[in-house]
């Protein structure tokens, strides 16, 4: 299927969403269908609105609606993700207009139709920084499983220094514990690997860590557990890590370590030595906020892994896909696919700059359809502005573990634009997005 793109798309969301799954749907007959939006975290902030944030609720509704109709003999229709740790799901159902939107689509399915808050573990924030257990509805009903990928995970390559693979704000001991020479396991929910049509509702945005995120990054929301998930090893290049740069570095490492020993053990401490940081940050002019288009700063707080150098994301990223695409609903790698995938992105109003917690929005008005990942996202990385062989997430595409997708050459890629057939590298569209601050000056064309 090649990659199509609908322009204008808000006005006629509807007819798209029910036409194209007719086009590559209509003759399928899935028993269990999973709905994956990109939900990561509620709105904290107006500079950045909820709608730059999540999966737009008018897509949401408009797959869960065209899938009642398109497959009336699903059994089931599942709308599930994982966010943040700390994000309120249902402030975020309410500020999206979900909640209010998807309510005549659960009457109206008989029950075959569900929302659910998929992640394991729920917590709180408690004075902007600590976390404390959440007790509110959350879980997958189906449970969960790990899903060990072994030497054909992607960051087996990076074993030997398997013990710096971090995220930050999670367990350190559990990420060390799952990945390691020969064994990488992922904690993926059971509802996701019991779909024979899997439904990716991708946001399209600008993202830290990645460069941009759309259809591949969004799988991180299939895994229940952060802490599976190495984002970054730590330290800098000259440490044998990717977390940062080697400039700098002894700032950051300070701020990391600030963070990582005191913010989670130490409360009154964190408390106390918290003002030096915004010290060092004030004499040294490092910015951490970036909410409008024409100030983006030079020197920006690149940390966490956000910056191109990062060499590992990428290959949890693919990690996900394969999983998504070739491990069967009792956990098993595979050869060949799995499930039916299909990718619908929503760039009603997409994000720019320091995404995927802080994007500024765009009123792009795109709806974008297909079933190859890769493809997707380096057509959206083009239409950015940005040059998809510069990204890691795009660049290393042949090295992809899993069958069939990925499988072109950039000189060669083609999409269909409103119903034209054009070859990517020729159209002129240059939406000019902000990168994300840590990667301008590497990734535009």
């Amino acid at each position: 299927m090649m990659t199509r793109i609908h322009t204008g798309a808000s006005g006629r969301l509807t007819r798209i969403i029910r036409e194209e799954l007719e086009a590559v749907g209509g003759a399928l007959r899935p028993r269990r269908i999973v709905l994956k939006p990109n939900w990561v975290i509620h709105e904290t902030d107006p500079a950045f609105p909820i709608h730059a944030l999540v999966t737009d609720a008018r897509v949401i509704t408009a797959t869960a609606a065209a899938c009642l109709e398109v497959f009336p003999s699903a059994e089931s229709i599942l709308i599930g993700d994982c966010p943040l740790q700390y994000a309120d799901w249902p402030r975020l159902c309410q500020q999206s207009g979900l909640t209010e939107a998807i309510e005549p689509l659960l009457k109206k399915s008989g029950g075959r139709l569900a929302v659910h808050d998929l992640r394991k573990e729920t917590f709180r924030q408690v004075d902007g920084s600590f976390l404390v257990a959440n007790r509110g509805a959350h879980g997958d009903p189906a449970g969960y499983r790990t899903v060990a990928l072994g030497k054909r995970s992607h960051l087996e390559p990076l074993a030997a220094s398997a013990d710096r693979f971090a995220v930050n704000d999670y367990s350190a001991t559990v990420t060390s514990s799952n990945h390691r020479p020969g064994s990488h396991n992922y904690f993926v929910c059971q509802s996701v690997l019991n779909a024979d049509l899997f439904i990716n509702l991708a946001k399209w945005k600008a993202h830290a860590k990645s460069g941009l995120t759309a259809a591949l990054k969004n799988l991180v929301g299939i895994n229940a557990d952060k802490a599976f998930l190495p984002h970054f090893r730590r330290g800098p290049p000259k440490w044998g890590g990717d977390e940062y740069a080697d400039r700098d570095r002894w700032i950051y490492w300070a701020q990391t370590t600030l963070r990582e020993k005191l913010q989670k053990r130490n409360r009154l401490a964190f408390t106390l030595l918290k003002p030096g940081w915004h010290v060092i940050k004030k004499l040294r002019g490092i910015e951490t906020r970036m909410d409008n288009r024409t100030a983006a700063p030079k020197n920006f707080y690149a940390a966490g892994g956000a910056w191109p150098g990062n060499d590992t994301i990428w290959r949890m990223i693919y990690d996900l896909n394969l999983v998504i695409q070739c491990v069967n609903a009792g956990g098993q790698l595979q050869d060949s696919p799995q499930r039916h995938y299909l990718c619908i992105v929503d760039g009603l109003i997409s994000g720019e700059g320091n995404g995927p917690l802080q994007p500024l929005p765009r009123e792009t008005d795109w709806l974008v359809v297909g079933d190859d990942p890769f493809a997707i996202d380096a057509a959206l990385c083009h239409y950015m502005g940005f040059d998809p062989a510069k990204l890691p997430l795009l660049a290393r595409r042949h090295q992809f573990a899993g069958a069939g997708w990925g499988r072109f050459e950039l000189t060669g890629l083609e999409v269909e634009l409103d119903g034209q057939r054009t070859r990517l590298l020729d159209s002129p569209i240059n939406l000019g997005f902000l990168p994300p601050p840590g990667w301008r000056g590497h990734i535009e064309r």
